[in-house]
């Protein structure tokens, strides 16, 4: 009986230590993280810059979003595996009624 319990509380310990729950601060990252770099580029253009960063991953400038004089830029942290890990908008518009950014609005995540 003991032989079992300590081989589930392995394998609990093993299943706990593999997710990684990271809970999106923005609504951006909500829509984002965890998809395909390549879906997002291929929906709103190629980005304008990048940057190799630590661990393999790649640093993404796009701009994009151009209407009525607003834009939206974001950078996006993207791994080897092309996931976007990490999406923040650098330059953004706010809404003053209190809706959706116009980054949110742009990019599907409002």
């Amino acid at each position: 009986m003991s032989f079992r319990l300590a081989i589930l509380a392995v394998t609990a310990l093993t299943l706990t230590a593999c997710t990684t729950a990271a809970v999106p601060s923005n609504p951006l990252q909500a829509r984002w993280n965890g998809k395909g770099a390549d879906v997002f580029f291929a929906a709103y253009g190629p980005p304008v810059s990048d940057q190799a960063v630590s661990g393999g991953a790649t640093l993404y400038s796009w701009r994009g979003g151009f209407v009525g004089g607003k834009s939206c830029t974001v950078e996006l942290t993207v791994s080897k595996a092309y996931k976007i890990t990490s999406i923040r908008a650098i330059s953004d518009r706010v809404d003053p009624k209190g809706g959706p950014t116009h980054c949110e609005k742009v990019l599907d995540a409002a």
